[in-house]
């Protein structure tokens, strides 16, 4: 029986990227609909949401998340949940999906997703979370099998099994991810058949189609590469026993390709589902008959086990062989470093392309070195990756702590990159205050652009910065004083250098003094700049239009 509604079918799509906006945007192709990464647009109110305004009226969009963490034993995240509804309150999305994982325990988050023990005890847990998310956003979600690279011993119910009966009870749709399906059953020697049968293919409202990376004794799910052809024989076969058609896309999220080979590749799809019942089911070699291990390790003691595996590395000596099942060639200590290499490698990248200014400065040796150590000390801890680098600062000053400069020019491209994100109010213009009285005038209090930070350094970092940019030959540092505004305007962030006496009075003025109490020093010989400067903060926005609460 089909619990999928009809009126969620929309046919093939892709997932959304930011490489491809200039091409859709151009070309408008015939597509059914995209799926956007929730997290790309939850926290933030700049351009990649303005993007996306655009792209919803012009296709159907679903939304796909990546940290809802449904499998944490931590309390579920009030402040995600409250801005996932609002997107999806905004976006309207045909329907709204996540994965069957944990991302991290004791508030902390390893940006992955990692497995769960399938144990009675984890479908208790994940069936009564899956409903509390559902009454909080007042619709269906649907979870999406994962790709996994280990087993834990203690697991007591086949994943495939533990899924049907996670969707029954808790009355949610499933995302069926064909290449995970594939990655699954070879890494732990499955019969993928045996699994898709397993499975309530009425509740799919989903599928995902993706290539992988194969390391010859197990798989990574890369989504960097083409589909292969055992993925698509799974795909057929599923499409054939489902009876049906599910709303299907193709996943890219690496070496992503121009847009023609990524509507090639649904081309492809839509072939494979014209003809799904010509299928050939690509053969796995199975594992022994697997021998379930009674051991009473509860679900919170599995995750705190696994998360310091994980985040610690080599620092914490988890021993893989007592708590991860082994197989032929992929001993516990290497399934277990899947999740720890890509952890590390997940954040090294994440912070080091935000700051090509500090690796100019400290080169890319010394740099890479810095970088390595800040992502094996320090913890992230937000569902929103992009905030892990405002940790950074702190730690250049901590590791580097006589080179004042470096530490300067780490907030400066920190302040940079997370200028990104604020919402850009509405800019105060002269023909807002015009007519206003003198005493009014005077009495009036204003407030900063929300894109906007005030900074203060004691070197020229902005000329050095500037330079870099240029691809010229920085200056020395020099110890010379230097104020600057750092903002966002019309989706541009920029840098700009103030007077003294002008960073002091927007200093002032942002703290709250009326324009009154902000002039209250000003000598009057030095009125005419003060004009001059009123003039050039409204001129590049620096002010804004209407009050709002400013932290």
């Amino acid at each position: 029986m089909c619990l999928v509604n009809s009126s969620f079918s929309l046919g093939f799509g892709l997932g959304l990227r930011p490489q491809h906006y200039s091409y859709i945007f151009e070309h408008q192709p015939k597509l059914d609909w995209f799926e956007v990464i929730s997290e790309n647009f939850m926290d933030t109110d700049g351009k990649p949401k303005r993007n996306l305004a655009r792209i919803k009226e012009l296709y159907p969009v679903v939304m796909h998340g990546v940290s809802m963490s449904i499998g944490s034993v931590d309390p579920l995240n009030s402040e995600y949940l409250t801005k996932l509804k609002a997107l999806m309150d905004w976006l309207n999305p045909a329907w709204i999906s996540d994965h069957l994982c944990w991302t991290g325990v004791a508030h902390k988050n390893t940006h992955d997703l990692l497995p769960l023990p399938y144990t009675e005890e984890s479908l208790k847990h994940i069936v009564r979370r899956i409903q509390q998310v559902q009454d909080r956003l007042g619709r269906r979600v649907a979870l999406e099998n994962p790709s996994t690279y280990l087993e834990f011993k203690h697991s007591t119910i086949p994943e495939a099994e533990f899924i049907a009966a996670m969707a029954k009870e808790a009355d949610c749709h499933l995302l069926l991810d064909i290449n995970n399906v594939y990655v699954t059953c070879f890494n732990h020697r499955l019969d993928p058949q045996n699994y898709l049968d397993a499975l309530p293919l009425g509740r799919v409202i989903q599928m995902h189609l993706s290539g992988h990376s194969n390391k010859g004794h197990y798989i990574v799910d890369t989504h960097d590469d083409h589909v292969i052809d055992e993925v698509w024989n799974l795909y057929k076969y599923a499409v054939n026993r489902a009876g049906r058609v599910p709303n299907t896309m193709i996943e890219w999220d690496d070496h992503i390709p121009e847009f023609p080979v990524l509507y090639a590749e649904l081309d492809k799809a839509r072939e494979a589902a014209q003809h799904a019942t010509e299928f050939t089911l690509p053969h796995i070699a199975q594992a022994d008959s697997v021998i379930f291990i009674e051991k009473n390790v509860t679900l919170p003691e599995a995750q705190t086990h696994m998360q310091q595996a994980v985040m610690l590395g080599d620092r914490f000596d988890s021993v893989p062989d007592q708590w991860i099942r082994a197989k032929n060639a992929f001993a516990p200590h290497e399934q277990l470093s899947v999740y720890a290499n890509a952890y590390r490698y997940r954040l090294y990248d994440v912070v080091a392309e935000d700051y090509p200014v500090l690796m100019h400065y400290l080169t890319e040796q010394r740099f890479s070195a810095i970088i390595w150590a800040f992502v094996g000390e320090v913890l992230p801890d937000h569902f929103n990756i992009g905030r892990f680098a405002l940790k950074l600062p702190a730690f250049i000053q901590k590791t580097l702590p006589n080179d004042v400069f470096a530490h300067a020019l780490c907030q400066l491209e920190t302040a940079v990159a997370q200028m990104t994100d604020p919402t850009e109010t509405a800019a105060l213009h002269e023909a807002d205050i015009q007519g206003l009285t003198a005493e009014t005038l005077l009495d009036l209090t204003l407030y900063p652009r929300q894109a906007l930070a005030l900074m203060q350094f004691d070197q020229q970092v902005n000329a050095y910065y500037q330079a870099v940019m240029d691809d010229h030959r920085p200056v020395v540092p020099v110890n010379e004083a230097v104020y600057l505004a750092v903002f966002r305007h019309e989706d541009v962030v920029w840098r700009m250098e103030l007077e003294a006496q002008e960073f002091g009075l927007l200093s002032k003025l942002f703290d709250g003094a009326t324009i009154g109490e902000t002039l209250s020093d000003v000598h009057e010989t030095e009125q005419h700049k003060i004009t001059a400067y009123f003039s050039k903060w409204m001129r590049n926005g620096l002010l804004a239009s209407h009050h709002y609460e400013y932290l």
